[in-house]
């Protein structure tokens, strides 16, 4: 549901007439019973698929190459370091595109609950009718009001004795609204990186594909394979977004929608380096060719 269809039925609720709204609360139900949304059923979502073109592996071989040394630095003895000749590469570069995802989503509810209004009733007020009934006044004075001796008091001008007075009404019924939207940035193991969230928010050339058209572009290459499944992502969405009113007697709509459902792919090329019988990997980014830890 766009926006824009979210506010014409929140416009057409709030303009109910009497009619109208006694026939909502009639096909109101309990809040399971009341759900809509792509949310409750992550089947029906399918995400989008987005990869950065990586740069060509020769380019990011001469980034390799001249960080290759420190793979091999003595920790203690830092000014110990190989000559760089006595560093060989083992077998090509090995690209690997890694898996992140953007969840996004909001859940909705209009739902029905009882009340009692207090009604505060300024000072000159002796009695109230309210739909053909005369309410009863609540109030240190409310009795003395209502008397001879109390009227004659206010049309002599003397002040009343004690508290202001109000009447209830008790078995309202509202129609009330809940909103709450929320949204996760996840690795690959599904934990929360803020800082791959930020590079994919910014100005990089992020290009849109297909499950179908990533395997045959990238046929020789490997796609990282995700811990997190679809499921658990609008799971983890769902505990942090949708929360039962604390009241209520009815559910009129319970909403959980998930916007975005994106997986980015970020290209990492793996080098392996072998100096007197030991090997070690330097792994850097595909995109900007930083050194990755």
């Amino acid at each position: 549901m766009s926006t824009d269809d979210r506010f014409e039925e929140i416009k057409r609720l709030l303009d109910s007439t009497i009619d109208e709204f006694q026939s909502l609360f009639q096909s109101a139900g309990g809040f399971e019973n009341s759900r809509v949304g792509n949310g409750w059923n992550p089947n029906t979502i399918a995400p989008d698929i987005y990869y950065l073109q990586p740069k060509p592996a020769e380019e990011i071989a001469k980034i390799a190459e001249s960080g290759k040394r420190s793979l091999f630095r003595n920790r203690l003895l830092t000014f110990l370091k190989p000559r760089e000749n006595e560093i060989n590469l083992v077998d090509k570069a090995k690209l690997r595109l890694v898996p992140f995802w953007r969840i996004r989503g909001y859940h909705e509810c209009f739902y029905f609950r009882g009340n009692s209004y207090r009604i505060d009733l300024p000072e000159d007020v002796v009695a109230v009718e309210v739909e053909g009934r005369i309410r009863d006044l609540v109030g240190q004075d409310a009795t003395d009001s209502q008397t001879l001796s109390g009227i004659t008091r206010r049309l002599l001008g003397k002040p009343s004795l004690g508290s202001n007075r109000y009447f209830r009404l008790n078995e309202v019924t509202e129609l009330a609204y809940m909103y709450r939207d929320g949204s996760l940035f996840l690795n690959a193991e599904g934990k929360e990186d803020l800082e791959a969230e930020a590079f994919f928010d910014g100005k990089v050339p992020l290009q849109k594909t297909t499950t179908g058209g990533l395997k045959e572009k990238f046929s020789e290459i490997e796609i990282a394979e995700s811990i997190i499944s679809k499921e658990e992502l609008v799971r983890r969405l769902h505990l942090m977004v949708v929360k039962p009113p604390a009241t209520f007697s009815k559910i009129l709509s319970n909403r959980f929608q998930v916007t975005e459902l994106s997986q980015y792919l970020m290209p990492i090329y793996h080098f392996t380096f072998e100096w007197k019988g030991h090997r070690k990997q330097l792994s850097l980014h595909g995109y900007t060719g930083g050194i990755l830890q």
